[in-house]
């Protein structure tokens, strides 16, 4: 758990201090793009879709944080019980998307908050974000709660 916590801690203070400044109309981004390309990557883990679709997406040392235990994303998403723990629906609905981009756009990190079809359950996830080797945006760490 302290090893979540540090990564965390390090994570958002990485982003926070990289990401352009409000006030800083130069530097000002449209995220609107960028949350269209990385939105629907997320969906197709949550809803359970074919790995080999989205391989590409993630990361080869991509990690899951779910229910307080650190796992390799693709031993989550290969093993049936985990991903049913895991995976959320084909119904689920995005409820908002919060998406920081670091001043060279090479790294983002997101908050995207799910609900179920029938709006009985919500979930939160935050999930780090960088350009691969193959120039596409790949998961490197996924945290859901």
């Amino acid at each position: 758990m302290k090893r979540t916590v540090v990564i965390l801690v390090v994570l958002f203070s990485s982003i926070a201090f990289s990401s352009p400044k409000s006030g800083d109309d130069s530097k000002k981004t449209n995220n609107s793009e960028f949350v269209e390309q990385l939105v629907p990557i997320v969906t197709s883990v949550l809803q359970g879709k074919d790995i080999t679709e989205f391989r590409e997406n993630i990361s080869p040392e991509a990690y899951v944080i779910n229910n307080n235990t650190y796992e390799s994303i693709f031993e989550v998403l290969g093993n049936d019980s985990k991903k049913e723990m895991f995976v959320e629906g084909k119904e689920i609905k995005v409820g908002s998307v919060h998406l920081r981009l670091t001043e060279n756009q090479k790294e983002a990190y997101m908050v995207l908050r799910t609900k179920s079809a029938d709006n009985t359950k919500t979930s939160w996830h935050s999930i780090l974000f960088r350009i691969g080797e193959n120039n596409k945006w790949q998961i490197l760490s996924w945290h859901k709660s």
